[in-house]
């Protein structure tokens, strides 16, 4: 090589883009995998507290798991609440009496949604988080999140199932640290706060449907699981 180029070779690999694998692999480095600790607690629409009240139906705690292409979601019983495996198109809705809906998570489960920004803060395991709401038929979620906690948005670009694919599009993949989800049909508010973040890598093994569930087909339609 002639060596009078080469400086100006290393200068232009220097300001030149990277090629896109390299891009896609600095992309993927910043995503979240792990899981994200949650506990939940619920009022009625005068604020009032209603935890004992609704026990037997909704979870205190709940844990989301995530890697590149699988959504799990488990509560303190360590039962399945929620799974969707990107990969099979997948998505599946636990019963507590050990049954399970296989649902078409592409489906619209409501007429109409809005999205748009809040003005509110809030700072949750010392991370500061702004906020964005979800307006649906029946339901509103409000949103606080910081966005160095991301997944990406692709896989979930179809996942209609309460709005979350509305929601990750306008916080860039951001996953929530609090929800506060308004119920106007079962007349109840859900405050969902992160108590803890777990970085960890997860394999498709850990997504794994539970050979112990029996899949059942719903009766009514996607409402009846929402």
């Amino acid at each position: 090589m002639n060596l009078t180029i080469l400086p100006l070779i290393l200068m232009l690999a220097a300001v030149l883009p990277m090629p896109t694998s390299a891009q896609s692999k600095r992309d993927s480095d910043s995503y979240f995998e792990g899981h994200i600790h949650y506990v939940m607690n619920y009022t009625d629409l005068k604020g009032q507290n209603i935890n004992d009240k609704v026990a037997a139906f909704f979870d205190r705690e709940q844990k989301v798991f995530v890697n590149a292409t699988n959504y799990m979601v488990m509560n303190e019983r360590g039962q399945h609440v929620k799974l969707y495996q990107a990969d099979n198109n997948a998505y599946f809705f636990f019963n507590r009496d050990n049954t399970a809906y296989k649902i078409d998570q592409t489906a619209k489960t409501t007429r109409w949604v809005r999205v748009f920004d809040v003005d509110d803060v809030d700072t949750i395991l010392g991370y500061p988080c702004k906020a964005i709401k979800v307006d649906a038929d029946f339901r509103a979620y409000i949103y606080f999140y910081n966005p160095e906690i991301k997944v990406d948005v692709t896989p979930y670009l179809n996942y209609n199932m309460e709005e979350w694919n509305a929601y990750l599009k306008a916080s860039g993949g951001a996953l929530p640290l609090r929800v506060i989800t308004i119920d106007v049909r079962s007349k109840f508010i859900e405050d969902k706060r992160a108590i803890s973040i777990n970085p960890s890598k997860l394999s498709n093994a850990h997504f794994a449907f539970p050979k112990s569930v029996k899949l059942k087909r719903p009766k009514y339609g996607v409402d009846l699981v929402w």
